[in-house]
């Protein structure tokens, strides 16, 4: 895992944030489409191939260019009555949605930036299929604003986009994609800040209040899929490494921690091939050698079965590599998996073999020199790479592996990786540039009105972090509760549960530590819609269940998604008992274990309350119980006093 003592400063750590946030609205962005994600089964397909198209530079994006490499064709899934034909590229774009828009701009303008007069729609090419169109519309609404983070730092807010999300991916393999148009057109916003952020918990200070600052506005999608954070990572000597999906916040640390390592380790490899006399021309080159009859007799199975199917196996001299690509860049991650990627994302074949990890894979040690012979290589120097499969396929993944060669001198090269949940990343793609972009030809300019600037403005909610200060005076909520609340995304339904008069502090208690409890204990408690808290708090509040009821009544709920809270309470036989039924139940338990009262006296309370709890729990508050047990015990022995 990720060295914990680094030194941010001295690494130059600089982290920027993008977050992309589903807004709520009654339609879809350019479309009358209700934005919703569907559960049956589609009716028809759509199918599709891409190609990429000039953008306002005059250029191709070598993002756009990668996705075309891979030759893959889309399946689109489609719904007759639910889906439109914009949905598909057949007809041109509606007017955008103008509850989107106001919630756009009033959300730029918490961030204090500056809103153009006349909104552009652009188009941001998507080669990868996620939208039938090959193109993204995108709306720049917002420049130049800031969030001030918890340590006084202003934070540089770059823009605010207005977009339509893409398609929602089904499956993948090596010839297809299947993508379904359920998600397609649903509204949501960009948010890109600057690079400022310099250690992870600022990261994960400003994710969290941009989050909470979102949230406060009540016009933004909750739930799983519904916020997607990157992070931009770059390092003194390094370069900027935009990685996807971070899906939570405990990952910030990890990732930034693993990425600072990995970018250190390939500027140091770039340092070792240059003062090797490696450069750019020796790369290039180098041609590839069909080294097939090397394998003739080999026990390597895999490629045994690609030669029978009419594969080759073709290999490519590293001049000066020798013992860098088998370099451990991260923990059990070694530098050929760099490579390695590279080929099975763009190419489409599973990977690599190089002969710093040779023997191995039924590979012999005779048949690595034989690579070296082969291809005139020098063992002490070079480092060969084979590649096994159908020779069109072999070919260009060894044009890939050329280019990721050029790019170790360079040290890190800018690309776009994946986060993955044990903190490494894997290689997605190159980094977009401005040759993505272009005017979108079928859309109207949009007009800031005076009208839509003022009901942004009646809209705009409190800052969060000056509703924490008001939970701390008015509410007396202990300061770190008041925070953790204020952060939490279930802070504005707090805000509505107090509102039926439930003590603050309880509510609080069972929204982060009990939730976040249960969430540890493996209940799905996500799941758990607003609307079913709320209904359990309202039920609490009727004096219908107590507070001890809260753990089993959640799991329950958290597991059996289709079920009301009125269902748990009946699955789970929760109900109250009056006073009189509770001391008749107390009186019980005291009289079977008199012989414990007369041993103990008073310190017979502690074994008493657990067996009255393992009778009432749920059922009537533990402080109602522990005060009459109480009472009851001071009765019986004064009256065993005095006989």
């Amino acid at each position: 895992m990720a060295n914990s003592t680094v030194s941010y400063s001295d690494v130059g750590l600089r982290v920027g944030l993008e977050i992309h946030q589903q807004l709520k609205s009654r339609r879809k962005l350019f479309c009358y489409c209700k934005p919703e994600l569907i559960k049956e089964e589609p009716d028809f397909t759509v199918i599709r191939y891409m190609r990429p198209t000039l953008g306002e530079t005059g250029e191709i994006d070598p993002t756009m260019l990668k996705e075309f490499k891979k030759g893959r064709y889309v399946v689109y899934q489609v719904y007759k009555d639910k889906n439109c034909l914009y949905e598909i590229d057949e007809i041109p774009p509606h007017e955008v949605d103008r509850e989107s828009l106001v919630t756009s701009i009033m959300i730029a303008k918490l961030f204090k930036m500056k809103i153009p007069d006349i909104l552009v729609v652009s188009r941001k090419q998507y080669l990868d299929g996620s939208v039938p169109s090959g193109f993204q519309r995108t709306i720049l609404v917002g420049l130049e604003g800031y969030l001030e983070l918890s340590n006084g730092k202003k934070l540089g807010i770059t823009h605010i986009c207005l977009e339509e999300d893409a398609a929602r991916k089904i499956s993948e393999d090596a010839e297809k994609i299947v993508f379904r148009v359920d998600r397609l057109g649903i509204p949501l916003i960009e948010i890109g800040t600057k690079p400022d952020l310099n250690s992870p918990d600022e990261v994960l200070d400003a994710a969290l209040r941009i989050g909470s600052l979102l949230r406060a506005t009540r016009r933004v999608l909750r739930g799983l899929g519904t916020i997607r954070q990157d992070i931009n990572v770059s390092i003194s000597g390094g370069a900027r490494v935009e990685i996807k999906g971070v899906q939570r916040p405990e990952w910030f640390k990890p990732l930034i921690d693993n990425e600072i390592k990995r970018q250190l380790k390939l500027i140091e490899l770039s340092k070792v091939l240059k003062d090797r006399g490696v450069t750019d021309e020796i790369i290039r080159e180098q041609e590839p050698v069909d080294v097939s009859d090397v394998f003739t007799d080999t026990k390597a199975k895999f490629i045994k079965k690609a030669l029978k199917k009419g594969g080759i196996v073709l290999a490519l001299r590293l001049p000066g590599f020798s013992n860098v690509l088998g370099e451990e860049i991260l923990p059990g991650r070694r530098f050929g998996k760099e490579f390695a990627e590279r080929v099975s994302v763009i190419v489409g074949l599973a990977g690599i073999i190089h002969t710093d990890e040779l023997p191995a894979y039924g590979i012999s040690d005779k048949e690595k020199q034989k690579l070296f012979e082969k291809t005139n290589s020098d063992p002490e120097k070079d480092a060969v790479v084979i590649v096994v499969g159908p020779k069109d396929k072999a070919y260009a993944a060894l044009d890939e592996v050329k280019e990721r060669a050029i790019l170790a001198l360079r040290g890190v090269p800018p690309e776009t990786r994946k986060a993955n949940p044990d903190g490494t990343t894997s290689f997605e793609r190159p980094i977009g540039t401005a040759a993505r972009l272009y005017p979108d030809t079928d859309s109207s300019h949009i007009r800031i009105t005076a009208d839509i600037l003022e009901e942004a403005e009646r809209k705009l909610p409190e800052y969060p972090w000056v509703r924490e200060e008001k939970y701390i005076k008015e509410l007396r909520l202990p300061p770190e509760i008041a925070m953790r609340i204020v952060m939490s995304e279930r802070s504005e339904l707090f805000e509505d549960i107090i509102k039926l008069g439930v003590n603050p502090k309880l509510v609080a208690t069972v929204l982060i530590d009990l939730m976040t409890s249960l969430r540890r204990e493996g209940y799905p408690i996500d799941d758990i819609s607003d609307e079913k808290i709320y209904d359990l708090f309202k039920i609490f509040k009727q004096g219908k269940i107590s507070k001890e009821a809260f753990p089993d009544i959640i799991a329950f709920l958290s597991k059996n998604s289709d079920k009301t809270v009125g269902d748990a309470l009946r699955s789970l036989k929760v109900e109250t008992i009056s006073l009189n039924e509770l001391e008749k139940i107390i009186d019980q338990i005291i009289e079977r274990n008199l012989h414990l009262l007369k041993e103990r006296g008073e310190r017979a309370f502690k074994p008493l309350m657990g067996d009255v709890m393992r009778v009432v729990r749920g059922k009537v508050d533990g402080k109602i119980v522990s005060q009459t047990l109480q009472r009851k015990i001071a009765e019986k022995l004064a009256q065993i006093g005095k006989e």
